[in-house]
């Protein structure tokens, strides 16, 4: 397990991250190294940024050549992901069908959606190379937004990619312009996104960001229904601050002050880290679309406000979620630790909600156990969301194909207890 902590003296900021693809032996007995070229670049790109700023050669850049594949994420690997200023993925077939970049990117994302979420205006600090081209239809749908031509570096870069330049003597110079270019543009997106450094990601808790919409043939973006269930500032029971809410349910906002987006809108952000498509809505407006007939319920994770269970006007909507048929929407509930209110309400909420909502607090998968007991971070919902999600999506495949569902993903009815500090 990582280290949810790092000491503020032992922090060291890569200018980027190089995210690429481990390239396998012909021969096992061959002693070179398969990704030589890749080191190459690596300690180019270093070069130049220790170059063009005043960072140290330590700092310049981070490439792990150590991590096994379907391994634990060594410390120094997170660490680095958790702290570098510029994600730099190196596109090629194989990088897209790595589950460990998948889940790199995903970390990454993840960090930019959480600055997001504070208040902080958004952070584009992606920068892909091109190793070796790849048609737009053949990645996935996290990764075709985002700007990857770099039309500066010329036309042999956009046709045969960086490894053809940096592998043919006779386009040296346009390897070496193109590596000057990049390093330039690397310190240009550090310098502009500020991004800032989070602990280090818990390698068991990341979703894989390729693993959604990687085909050959376009096709729909799998879609998850991100469900707001609280009431808003008119609504809201007696003895809660209006400090959480907005004006409509969807602007809620459980985690104030850390937080200042709506969660729903944070969900969706979440979501979109691994290529799913998100239909924010509130229980009434996607309540509506689950009782029409011949249409079926979406796959789905429906945001429970503790509070609406004090409330006489949501305590029927909350019956009613309690009794949605379809094990693939579930429920989360936020309960933020620093909220003093529901602190203080907090055996009479929990006994309430236990009392309306007991069904589907029941079906919460047993790893996502935290959200059914209570999220008391916004931290903790960025690893509990995409996990549930996930399991939510394969649920409805299941369902859809008419399996049956397996033994193991039943779990006894949660008790609501105090949550741990």
């Amino acid at each position: 397990m990582i280290s949810r902590h790092i000491p503020e003296r032992a922090v060291v900021r890569p200018y980027f991250f190089l995210s690429y693809a481990r390239t396998p032996k012909l021969d096992p007995a061959d002693p070179s190294d398969p990704d030589r070229w890749v080191s190459q670049l690596y300690r180019d790109l270093r070069t130049h940024i220790v170059d063009l700023t005043r960072v140290q050669p330590r700092a310049a850049g981070f490439m792990d050549r150590n991590n096994l594949i379907g391994s634990r994420w060594p410390g120094e690997l997170a660490g680095a992901l958790a702290t570098c200023r510029v994600f730099v993925p190196l596109y090629c077939p194989r990088y897209f069908a790595s589950k460990n970049c998948g889940m790199e990117w995903f970390a990454f994302a993840r960090r930019e959606a959480s600055r997001k979420a504070k208040g902080l205006p958004p952070a584009n600090a992606m920068m892909p190379i091109v190793w070796v081209p790849v048609k737009e239809d053949q990645m996935p749908e996290v990764a075709r937004p985002i700007q990857y031509g770099h039309p500066d570096l010329g036309s042999r870069y956009t046709t045969d990619g960086l490894l053809c330049l940096i592998k043919l003597s006779r386009y040296r110079d346009d390897y070496e312009a193109a590596v000057l270019h990049l390093a330039r543009r690397i310190v240009e997106v550090a310098d502009e996104t500020q991004i800032r450094p989070e602990p280090p990601a818990d390698f068991s808790l990341l979703q894989n960001s390729f693993s959604i919409g990687l085909a050959r043939r376009p096709r729909a973006r799998e879609q998850m229904q991100i469900t707001v269930l609280a009431p808003d500032a008119r609504t809201l029971p007696d003895g809660r601050s209006r400090a959480y809410y907005g004006d409509t349910a969807r602007t809620w906002s459980p985690y104030h002050p850390d937080s200042s987006q709506p969660l729903a809108d944070y969900a969706a952000e979440l979501t979109t880290c691994f290529g799913c498509e998100s239909d924010v809505g509130t229980f009434d407006e996607h309540a509506a679309g689950w009782m029409a007939n011949g249409r079926a319920i979406p796959p789905g994770i429906c945001l429970v406000d503790p509070w609406a269970a004090i409330s006489p006007g949501f305590r029927e909507r909350l019956r009613r979620l309690n009794e949605t048929e379809p094990r693939w929407v579930s429920v989360l509930l936020p309960w933020n630790r620093q909220d003093t209110e529901l602190t203080a309400a907090e055996q009479q909420v929990r006994q309430e909600i236990e009392t309306v909502l007991n069904r589907k607090l029941g079906s919460v998968p047993r790893r996502c156990r935290m959200a059914a007991t209570g999220v008391p971070t916004l931290s903790d919902f960025a690893d509990i969301l995409p996990q549930m999600a996930m399991i939510m999506m394969k649920r409805y495949r299941k369902g859809k194909n008419g399996r049956a569902y397996s033994p193991m993903d039943h779990v006894d009815r949660p008790r609501l207890r105090r949550a741990e500090p």
